[in-house]
């Protein structure tokens, strides 16, 4: 599991990279809406890949590209089926011997509740990185250019 040191490092690094905060916003927004979708492991790669077509924080989007792991992809599908039936009401009972047989039920649902909860987490995640960072590069520039006492 990830220590709170090892994301406070990671933010670090970010923050510290010569990028615009939208750049790096924009990023781990990105990245983390490719985690957050099944991509079924491909996240890194669409990454590097949409990399050559826009301009973001590549170091950023790696980073929000591993939000979803093992530990997590259980959560974010269980959540994407309770908001996909909100919209899409899925009569079928899940059985596991049959459970091909409501698969377009089921696909919908947890599509389309996928699509939105990817979008509203990575609304959320570029909405605090474009807080966060700008006040954390101004709380630095000012411990910087502080002077030392005699």
């Amino acid at each position: 599991m990830v220590k709170l040191r090892t994301l406070h490092y990671w933010f670090l690094r970010i923050a510290r990279q010569r990028a615009t905060h939208h750049e790096i916003a924009f990023g781990a927004a990105l990245g983390t809406f490719i985690s957050v979708f099944p991509t079924f492991g491909a996240g890194p790669l669409l990454v590097l890949l949409l990399f050559k077509f826009w301009k973001f924080n590549l170091f950023a989007a790696l980073g929000g590209s591993i939000v979803s792991n093992v530990f997590t992809s259980p959560l974010f599908l269980a959540l994407s089926y309770e908001i996909g039936s909100a919209f899409f009401p899925s009569v079928s009972v899940v059985d596991l011997r049959q459970w091909y047989v409501h698969f377009d039920d089921l696909a919908l649902s947890v599509i389309s509740g996928n699509l939105l909860l990817s979008f509203f987490l990575s609304v959320l995640v570029y909405g605090l990185l474009r807080v966060v960072v700008p006040q954390w590069r101004s709380r630095m520039k000012v411990k910087t250019h502080e002077t030392p006492d005699p």
